[in-house]
């Protein structure tokens, strides 16, 4: 149905345009063909009068629907052609008309279509003139076999340029993908340094801030100004765990997930598949177990969960024993192996991922062998916003 809806299509204005110029291009061809016709033939060509110039018109026709249906132009073309050259008019413009129309493939099945139309055209070519050539046997084998590849070269030169022309565009599409997924690593690499800039300026500041507010509060007699003092200490402390969360959803380059933030009551979970590879897993709990800022519980559990990853792929290990100490002010997060320390793949992205996640939180993190064997990794998050504990000072319940 589709394809009588489209035969049905009126042609564009400029396919009727160029038959008519093919119409004038071949009547003025035929006018000089019969003018400087040399034929020792015994039936020359007809004279172009009113009548073959209309049979050389019709013949043109087809060009006007090449677009409408190609196939049906291409036949229509030949066959008029035919007609005209029965009536013995010069038909050679309207013969190369419909060969060009024939030669226009676009698949394998439109080629057989032209290769069985052109090998016809050649035999009609060659019997009708071996019929009035006087024997000239060479002549008219070249010119039949000149009108019968004609049609299929045309088409093959034309099909390899349009399969060349899509290869053209498929490849262009390829190279805008790898420009895009650029782009995207670009952009997702400025996220991570944006967010590293943002957490160092503001949170130096906001940890600053913090800082001397609490000391101005514990040294100030005035009741009013201690409250003030403890009020601004507590919105920094506040703003500056804010600005973490936010901060790591900006570093996150992909969408962003809806899940509930891994917690440390969950952490027993990550010490199955450890024992499933074979490992002696030890959990120590110490201090009183209470609700944690997200951000520190999700930073906890993010080094418990990385470290049991690399002692399962690179340290040959047999015992590991994780240590979470609940202090006052600080978590302590400890996990030490007995396995092959300072394995180059232990240095890789995943402990920079630590130390990135350690630092946002305001935290310490220590990593490297212990001893001839072993490997230690011993973090130390502030539970009271970044600075609250000062400097050199060692973590509540830390171990050596």
């Amino acid at each position: 149905m589709q394809a009588e809806t489209r035969r049905l299509t009126p042609p564009a204005r400029a396919d009727v345009l160029a038959a008519i110029v093919c119409a004038v291009v071949c009547v003025g061809l035929g006018k000089w063909v019969e003018r400087t016709s040399t034929s020792t033939s015994t039936t020359p060509p007809r004279s172009v009068d009113l009548l073959g110039i209309a049979v050389i018109a019709i013949a043109c026709t087809p060009v006007a629907f090449r677009r409408v249906d190609r196939r049906g132009a291409a036949i229509a073309a030949l066959l008029l052609s035919a007609l005209g050259a029965t009536l013995n008019y010069p038909m050679t413009g309207p013969l190369l008309v419909a060969l060009g129309l024939v030669g226009a493939a676009t698949s394998r099945a439109e080629m057989r279509l032209t290769g069985t139309l052109g090998v016809f055209s050649g035999l009609v070519f060659a019997f009708c003139a071996l019929l009035d050539t006087h024997g000239q046997w060479v002549v008219v084998l070249i010119g039949a076999f000149a009108v019968g590849m004609l049609p299929a070269l045309v088409g093959e030169k034309l099909r390899a340029y349009r399969i060349s022309a899509r290869d053209a565009n498929e490849l262009a599409r390829k190279v805008e993908e790898l420009r895009d997924r650029d782009v995207e690593r670009a952009v997702a690499e400025e996220r991570l340094r944006i967010a590293r800039d943002v957490h160092d300026i503001t949170g130096h500041h906001l940890s600053a801030i913090s800082l001397q507010a609490a000391g101005a509060g514990r040294t100030t007699p005035d009741p009013v100004a201690k409250a003030a003092f403890e009020r601004i200490h507590g919105l920094t402390t506040e703003a500056l765990g804010q600005t973490r969360r936010a901060l790591g959803v900006l570093r996150e380059s992909g969408p962003a997930t809806l899940s509930p933030a891994p917690r440390l009551e969950h952490v027993e979970l990550l010490l199955t598949p450890a024992r499933e590879a074979g490992l002696d897993v030890d959990l120590r709990l110490r201090g009183e177990e209470r609700s944690l800022p997200d951000d520190v519980e999700t930073c906890a559990y993010r080094i418990v969960q990385e470290s049991l990853t690399n002692v399962v792929r690179h340290a040959h290990a047999s015992e590991v024993v994780v240590r979470v100490d609940f202090g006052d002010d600080e978590l302590f997060v400890a996990v030490d192996d007995d396995g092959v320390g300072g394995q180059p793949g232990r240095h890789g992205g995943g402990l920079a991922g630590m130390r990135e996640r350690v630092a946002l939180v305001g935290g310490e993190l220590e990593a490297g062998p212990v001893g001839r064997r072993g490997w230690s990794v011993r973090a130390t998050l502030p539970l009271g916003g970044a600075g609250a504990r000062p400097a050199g000072t060692r973590p509540t319940g830390a171990r050596a």
